[in-house]
């Protein structure tokens, strides 16, 4: 058969190799290109998260300016303060953490329009839930994206739906359980602010050996101590010896480097900190100071931190959740969360400086 002019000689097909070797460059390249997409994304996270928290910072700055020189921290006591809500009044009279719970459930009362959470008893809010008292400030809606890492999935998953999804239990195991007592979980924040900004004690210099009692301190990553005759917030910016060396915020988990996230205590946990002078750096932190043990000053030691975390949270080093009873869990190091001397001592930049406490190193 003749072919006529117009017509196109047969071509030529792939054959079946080539065809693999189409296939297999492709998917080469889609295996260069994956982990520096992941990578891209990783540090696009990092940066929102180092812009949430220089905005939080800011916030701080100017709740300072604003307010006498303050430290942002809960500010109601037995004796100041007041609550629209009579429940919410009766227990700011109460001493301990009495008012400081008062005055969380106040705000989330007012700001995520959760009239149905009730008081919570033996609860410290400062630990987790200052930042409520920036956000007040502020006179955010709640729950709000600005206090929570890009990486904290479980945290941003609580949020949904102001919070009914916590409160229903959709997340379980990944959340704490729905109830009483557990409805704030959904306006807690990835970041954290040190003992020394709501721990009045911390940061005094000398006292009698009494009163050594009444500093917060921390047992277990989970666990704080507090004593009944702590004394809560009053600190000032001035205070603050080296604002550019001491950290005002960062997230207890370092989220943005490695395949899972580190508690910030291991030694090689890496992540961006906030400092009281307005400035975000990225640091690792076995590069930041030991800190100290705030019932042992004198014993020149640092404090060490049970890491058992929740089922919600970054496991261990090995991979896993110990249970508490078993006796697991891994030592961890309180580095700049509780720095040697409090809002008077350094994290970062230079070593750990005599404030009172003398120091040695093992």
């Amino acid at each position: 058969m003749r072919h006529s002019p117009g017509m196109a000689a047969g071509r030529r097909a792939f054959t079946l190799i080539e065809l693999l070797v189409v296939i297999a460059i492709i998917a080469l390249l889609i295996g260069i290109l994956l982990p520096a997409l992941g990578k891209a994304r990783k540090l696009t996270r990092q940066s929102i998260c180092s812009s949430n928290l220089a905005q939080l910072g800011k916030a701080a700055n100017s709740y300072s300016t604003e307010f006498q020189d303050r430290v942002f921290s809960f500010t109601w006591t037995q004796d100041k303060g007041q609550s629209r809500y009579p429940d919410l009044e009766n227990q700011r009279r109460t001493n301990g953490t009495g008012p400081s719970s008062a005055q969380a459930v106040d705000i989330l009362r007012r700001r995520a329009a959760r009239e149905d959470i009730a008081p919570i008893g033996g609860w410290i809010p400062n630990v987790l839930y200052t930042h409520l008292v920036l956000q007040d400030y502020l006179a955010s809606r709640l729950p709000e994206k600005l206090v929570v890492c890009p990486e904290d999935r479980n945290r941003l998953l609580w949020q949904e739906q102001n919070g009914a999804r916590f409160d229903n239990g959709d997340f379980l195991p990944d959340q704490p359980t729905p109830g009483v007592g557990n409805q704030r979980w959904p306006y807690s924040a990835s970041y954290q602010t040190p003992a020394a900004v709501y721990d009045w004690y911390q940061s005094r210099l000398s006292i009698p050996q009494a009163e050594w009692t009444r500093r917060v301190r921390q047992a277990t990553h989970g666990t704080f101590l507090v004593s009944g005759d702590s004394k809560f917030g009053g600190l000032l910016f001035g205070d603050v010896a080296f604002p550019s060396q001491k950290m005002l915020l960062a997230d207890s988990n370092a989220r943005h480097e490695g395949k899972i996230a580190l508690y910030f205590g291991y030694d090689d946990a890496k992540q961006p900190i906030a400092f009281f002078d307005g400035s975000v750096n990225v640091w690792t932190s076995r590069d930041t100071n030991k800190g100290w043990d705030p019932h042992l000053q004198r014993n020149r030691t640092w404090l060490r931190i049970t890491y058992l975390p929740a089922q919600w949270e970054p496991p261990t080093r090995s991979g896993e959740w110990p249970d508490a009873l078993s006796g697991g869990g891994d030592q961890t190091t309180g580095y700049y969360f509780w720095t040697r001397g409090g809002l008077r001592g350094i994290d970062v930049g230079a070593t750990e400086i005599d404030t009172g406490q003398p120091i040695r190193w093992p």
